[in-house]
């Protein structure tokens, strides 16, 4: 769910697109992890505001569907770890443990059911993978400065940027550029109506 530009203050659902600068193999890897998390934590209704996928579905069946689930959250996790120089171990590890608790709370009887539709391992997995790639591939060019979101509004930070200031904690900048545009106009006028007739073109 992204802003609205058209109605501010709305979401709109979009789709996510691939990045660019992720290349072919890592980039295939991402989009068939994306369907299948889809599929299995999103891809069938919506109810209390929850979306359910098939995981939700084969998790009614006491004990064998969740352990059904957390088999096929293994295979998803088995075909993200064919990236290009593999995961690195904090990410693996952050990774199994969404899918332990999954898992563990399924268990529980109907309630553990909705709170394991919410918690969306699969979806939490894919997120923690897009952000190993990004920080992998992603130019730095492409990147964010934290600093543009420091409790500065968006005009206030179109403004900052332009002056390379972006919060009120940060130095000015090492050289100022001023603006002679309104002083040489104001000099031209003065010139023009002085009483010699005297006027620069």
């Amino acid at each position: 769910m992204v802003e609205d530009p058209k109605k501010p203050g709305k979401m709109k659902k979009v789709k996510k697109q691939i990045p660019a600068y992720i290349p072919e193999h890592d980039a295939m890897i991402l989009a068939k992890s994306r369907s299948s998390a889809y599929k299995m934590d999103c891809g069938l209704f919506t109810l209390f505001g929850i979306r359910f996928g098939w995981e939700s579905v084969i998790g009614i069946v006491p004990a064998f569907g969740d352990a059904l689930g957390a088999f096929i959250a293994l295979m998803i996790f088995k075909r993200m770890r064919k990236v290009e120089g593999g995961l690195d171990t904090g990410t693996q590890i952050q990774m199994l443990i969404n899918i332990i608790v999954d898992f563990a709370v399924g268990l529980i009887p109907f309630v553990g059911d909705l709170i394991d539709a919410a918690f969306k391992a699969n979806t939490k997995n894919v997120r923690l993978l897009e952000r190993h790639l990004d920080a992998k591939y992603k130019p730095d060019s492409l990147k964010k400065d934290a600093r543009d979101y420091a409790g500065v509004d968006k005009a206030e930070r179109q403004k900052k940027r332009k002056s390379g200031i972006f919060s009120k904690r940060d130095p000015p900048p090492a050289t100022a550029f001023e603006d002679f545009d309104d002083e040489a106009e104001e000099r031209r006028r003065f010139v023009e109506e002085s009483d010699d007739g005297y006027s620069v073109r």
